[in-house]
């Protein structure tokens, strides 16, 4: 039998988070749109780890055609029925993992939203990100930061930090899991920047979201002074509570140098 990711199960305010699509539909967008090429009406975007599908729908009442990617059963199928809600029919879903992902030059945007940390092999999932995107394509790409002290699951002190072993013995202590694995690849900076590196065909950066009041916390004082700091002392990011990477597909091999 199939069931919610332990995690999702641990922390219900990610269930929450249909409340927020709206807002981050449109931040996708604006922060999206100094580098893209293509109005984002006329934008085919591919939301990799969809989840519930909240996003995706919301996408797709802007988009051209939005397709959801979600492996895991019991979130795909609730985010199969937002999709045949949505009259238009331009949102599609797809049971199935990024290591599934075959096509080439295909999506204008690509959305990678608190999903990298629960893959394994990052460098596969990147390259297939970057190969279903076409040239001049974007991609939008949020990952929570390793040497974060609050772990962005299960809200628990320094858990990633642990071994794995160690780690799983500290969720079962607290109650709140049994098995840290799915979600224990969130990357350092350091990994991060390896990981971009390997992808030469991707302008990649660091950057902070186009309209904060959007941002869930935006409202927050603490939240906007942080985002501050980083605009003024981009080293900060290698202590920041999450990356967010822009990175736009080369049209050309001469297309500059790697952020």
């Amino acid at each position: 039998m199939s069931h919610l990711p332990e995690y999702e199960q641990a922390n219900l305010s990610m269930g929450g988070r249909g409340r927020l699509a709206a807002g981050f539909a449109k931040q996708i967008e604006l922060t999206t749109e100094p580098v893209r090429d293509v109005p984002f009406s006329r934008c085919s975007v591919i939301d990799i780890g969809c989840g519930y599908g909240h996003t995706a729908a919301e996408l797709a009442k802007t988009c051209a055609h939005v397709v959801g990617l979600e492996p895991n059963p019991v979130l795909a199928e609730q985010a199969r029925t937002l999709s045949q809600q949505d009259e238009s029919s331009r949102f599609e879903l797809r049971e199935q993992p990024i290591g599934q992902l075959d096509e080439v030059d295909a999506f204008d945007v690509a959305v990678m939203d608190n999903v990298l940390e629960h893959i394994e092999d990052q460098s596969e999932a990147l390259e297939r990100l970057s190969r279903c995107l076409k040239p001049g394509g974007v991609a939008f790409i949020l990952v929570p930061n390793k040497v974060w002290p609050i772990e962005a699951h299960y809200g628990l002190p320094f858990l990633s930090y642990l071994p794995l072993g160690l780690a799983n013995s500290y969720l079962r202590m607290s109650g709140r899991g049994r098995d840290y694995r799915d979600a224990s690849y969130a990357p350092s900076y350091i990994r991060l920047k390896r990981l971009l590196t390997q992808r030469p065909e991707l302008q990649s950066r660091l950057t902070v979201p186009a309209d904060i009041s959007l941002a869930n916390g935006g409202a927050r004082a603490t939240y906007r002074f942080g985002v501050e700091i980083l605009r003024r002392f981009p080293q900060l990011w290698t202590i920041s509570k999450a990356f967010l990477i822009i990175a736009k597909k080369r049209t050309s091999v001469l297309d500059g140098d790697a952020a």
